[in-house]
């Protein structure tokens, strides 16, 4: 669960809420802490301080990410060398993030200034590294089978800081058409990624449609 310390920072950095961290499917039909569900995420936390995984549903439509508005599904309290894992329905659509060692804070417009990871599950699951909302932040992972899944010799698709992700084209934040750009999943295995010319890019890592396993890490 979230610890005292840890519940008091996110409080005092603008967090309206804290996560309901729902332990079985009874309690959250989408989103709960357990291996059981069709769709799992095993995060890691291999960074050098502890920090607080942050996950959130799309619930709320595009406002869903401003955790000053909008409660997240999941802040979870992950010390160092810890891991835990999160089952996910299909058919649902969110992202993640994570509080550093009571460092990270809240860009000014109410989103977590940091790297975000980010997921579809279901018909056409994808999940992505996206560093749009902080160029400079945290270095995550996100590799699509994990352990004791065979995809031969390539290996499942990865996204982190240089492979699978979004990233802007200029300046240390974006949001806005026109202004970012995805890199890195030409060489990945099992990839959606689009790149038409003229539009916003779209896409990332495959090859979990209607359940799969993800390894998501936190460097």
């Amino acid at each position: 669960g979230l610890s005292g310390p840890d519940c008091e920072y996110i409080s005092q950095i603008g967090f309206v809420g804290m996560g309901t961290n729902p332990s079985s499917s009874s309690q959250d039909s989408k989103i709960w802490i357990g291996n059981n569900g069709p769709n799992t995420f095993t995060f890691s936390n291999q960074a050098s301080v502890d920090v607080i995984l942050v996950l959130w549903d799309n619930g709320a439509g595009d406002a869903s990410s401003f955790v000053t508005a909008n409660a997240p599904k999941l802040t979870y309290s992950m010390p160092r060398g810890s891991s835990t894992t999160v089952s996910l329905a299909n058919n649902v659509t969110g992202a993640w993030s994570a509080i550093y060692g009571h460092t990270t804070t809240l860009a000014w417009w109410g989103q977590i200034s940091n790297t975000w990871g980010e997921f579809t599950t279901g018909q056409s699951a994808t999940v992505d590294i996206t560093r749009i909302v902080n160029m400079n932040g945290n270095r995550f992972t996100a590799t699509v089978g994990g352990e004791g899944i065979n995809y031969g010799s390539t290996g499942g698709c990865q996204a982190d800081h240089d492979r699978c992700v979004y990233v802007c084209k200029t300046g240390d934040t974006c949001w806005k058409s026109g202004t970012y750009n995805l890199i890195g999943c030409s060489n990945q295995p099992n990839n959606n990624a689009r790149l038409v010319a003229g539009a916003d890019p779209s896409g990332g890592c495959t090859g979990w449609d209607n359940g799969g396993h993800i390894d998501a890490t936190f460097l």
